[in-house]
């Protein structure tokens, strides 16, 4: 059983993008950050001369700083390496890359580093999607049920019930993990999953017929819950166009988009580009991960929702194309008005935004990230975006908010973003996320009140509610 528990485990890591957040560093002290080993003097760095900054519009002396903080992290082992770009105003203004691809090899970390993307899978698999959903293959609104029978009769679980569903699934709540799936709850998928990891044979179909026979969360359409959601969304999409997943992203989106070393797996070829993944025991103390998959066998199970490998350049472009709505270099994949329903909240729910494969802010701001590390956020208001790639495993850096607060201040952005899920401050009053959660004024946070997977994680005397004194409690300064 322990190699089962731990992919369950694995599968909950996943959610830990939900402290993603664009704000300021002050106010992206993430649940679960690493507080870190303290950091050398500044002095000990030089910055990098950034001549493309200017046509960017992005401050030099800012860039500067932000040199010597990512160097400063990689000296403190934060991280082992880190990969980062600035976009703003259709121009790359930043390009940087910093430490180690490999202790243990000396392999310094390149501008083709290979990394695991984890859930940033998903806004992939997502906007892949609606390459098909623009050529007219589905509706958002559609039961998924209609290609994927498996789906016809889910159950639901309702206090110590199993009952039926209410609603079908449609591919809007896959997308915008409003469905009722969850991570981890299915033994058999969870097997499943962590056998397609060592070798190849199952199929995307058999892993949603056996996510099927588990009873969702809450009525499909009603809450929001960090889940398999996009995993099934592939299932979806195979079955529509009678393809493989990854065949479909070639062909909807690697290939026109120029995306040559995005994959889930990294032939032998590629093999030396990857990036070693790092644990960290203890402050100042980096160990080699574990990675259970063949990372350089073809799988025949395509999961959506956290399989894909790639490099800041490929996603660099993938981000390009969303900014522009849709095109990049003459080459349309997806219509305007498709593109901007992905920055639509698409929830039924008082205090999260989640949009089409990514959060929203509601206010031009979508982005996501994955649990070894890798982050992006796409701000349509001040038409920018920023990546930041690194290989961490089951713990946060402190690394990424101090890049994103330098990142938005050399590009003139107070604080995008701020209020994206995640964001956790001890400001009061109307602002205090957890008192937009507090729908009843209790002074606690129930259940019904927070994701649940974040519940799960935040309960810590296991009381059945959440107070301000436990979120706290889990801070980490920088």
């Amino acid at each position: 059983m322990k190699p089962l528990f731990s992919f369950v485990i694995f599968l909950t890591l996943a959610t830990d993008t939900l402290a993603q957040s664009a704000g300021n560093a002050a106010q992206w002290r993430g649940l679960g950050v690493a507080e870190g080993a303290p950091l050398p003097p500044a002095d000990q760095f030089k910055p990098r001369a950034h001549p493309e900054a200017a046509k960017a519009d992005l401050k030099p002396e800012l860039l500067a700083k932000l040199d010597i903080e990512m160097q400063r992290h990689v000296a403190a082992k934060n991280v082992a390496g880190i990969s980062a770009i600035i976009h703003k105003n259709g121009e790359r203004g930043y390009f940087e890359t910093f430490g180690l691809a490999d202790i243990e090899q000396n392999r310094p970390m390149t501008d083709d580093a290979i990394f695991r993307l984890m859930s940033m899978t998903k806004p992939v698999i997502a906007l892949a999607a609606l390459t098909l959903y623009d050529e007219g293959k589905f509706g958002l609104d559609d039961a998924i049920s209609t290609h994927c029978t498996e789906w016809a009769n889910p159950t639901v679980k309702e206090g110590d019930k199993i009952v039926p569903a209410k609603f079908a699934i449609t591919p809007r709540m896959l997308m915008s993990h409003s469905s009722g799936l969850g991570y981890g709850g299915g033994q058999r998928a969870a097997a499943m999953a962590y056998q397609a990891m060592t070798k190849r044979g199952t199929t995307l179909k058999e892993f949603s017929e056996a996510v099927a026979q588990e009873p969702l969360l809450f009525q499909p359409g009603t809450n929001y819950n960090y889940g398999m959601g996009m995993d099934i969304l592939g299932r979806y999409m195979e079955a529509i166009t009678q393809q493989p997943l990854d065949v479909i992203l070639k062909e909807k989106l690697f290939k026109p988009l120029k995306m040559p070393d995005t994959d889930f797996y990294v032939p032998n070829s590629k093999r030396d580009r990857l990036c070693q993944i790092y644990g960290q025991p203890k402050p100042g103390v980096l160990v080699p991960g574990s990675d259970q998959s063949r990372v350089s066998t073809e799988p025949t199970l395509f999961l959506g929702g956290h399989g894909l490998f790639g490099t800041i350049g490929d996603y660099e472009r993938f981000c390009r194309m969303i900014l522009n709505r849709g095109e990049l270099d003459g080459v349309r994949v997806l219509k305007p008005e498709t593109v901007d329903l992905i920055f639509e909240n698409h929830l039924k729910h008082p205090t999260m935004k989640y949009g089409l494969g990514g959060i929203v802010n509601g206010a031009g701001s979508y982005g996501w990230g994955g649990a070894d590390g890798t982050q992006f956020v796409i701000d349509r208001k001040n038409n920018s975006f920023t990546l930041f790639m690194v290989q961490t495993q089951h713990y946060k850096a402190s690394t990424y908010p101090a890049f994103l607060a330098l990142a938005n201040e050399a590009a003139g952005i107070s604080s995008a973003g701020a209020a994206m899920a995640g964001n956790t401050s001890k400001t009061g009053g109307s602002n205090n996320p957890f008192k937009q959660r507090d729908k009843n004024g209790d002074g606690k946070l129930s259940r019904d009140e927070l994701p649940a997977v974040l519940f799960g994680r935040l309960d810590a005397d296991r009381n059945g509610f959440v107070t301000e004194e436990e979120l706290e409690s889990l801070w980490s300064n920088r």
